[in-house]
């Protein structure tokens, strides 16, 4: 009887350590642009890179990433995977992620520099849904960088 007693008492203060240790929200790192380059005649893309950082000891799951990305104000591209992939804890994990659109949409964005674009602003709005082992949650992300045109 002594040992069932014990035993739940072990469960318990088990559940309580990892309820504690889990129970962080994930963090996003700032995110890298990278240049613009061409993929066909009419064609083009931006690579990026999402890192996210988990303090949790467990991992965690993400669940969704959906973003837009506008350059100069105009939408040039948008982001969207379920992913449902964990993440190992104490870590910081990536995620590349390939942006396509028209290069006419490119330079109808960049408006009267398309001549010269030296570097475009760029903006990204979205949300990265994720699940801990006892919570779930939500990063919203409101992020601005630079990127250059290479051609």
């Amino acid at each position: 009887m002594n040992f069932r007693k014990a035993g739940l008492v072990v469960v318990g203060v088990i559940l309580v350590v990892l309820y504690f240790l889990n129970r962080h929200d994930l963090e996003l790192e700032p995110q890298q642009f990278l240049a613009i380059r061409p993929i066909s005649a009419t064609g083009a893309d931006m690579p990026t890179v999402i890192r996210l950082k988990n303090s949790n000891l467990l991992s965690s799951t993400i669940k969704t990433i959906h973003e837009k990305f506008y350059l100069n104000g105009v939408l040039l591209g948008i982001l969207d995977n379920e992913l449902n992939q964990g993440i190992p804890g104490l870590k910081t994990t990536e995620f590349p992620a390939n942006i396509r659109f028209s290069q006419q949409d490119f330079l109808n964005a960049l408006g009267p520099d398309s001549l010269n674009p030296g570097h475009a602003d760029i903006r990204v709005e979205g949300e990265i849904v994720f699940q801990n082992l006892f919570t779930s949650g939500k990063i919203d992300i409101h992020q601005t960088g630079k990127i250059t045109n290479e051609k």
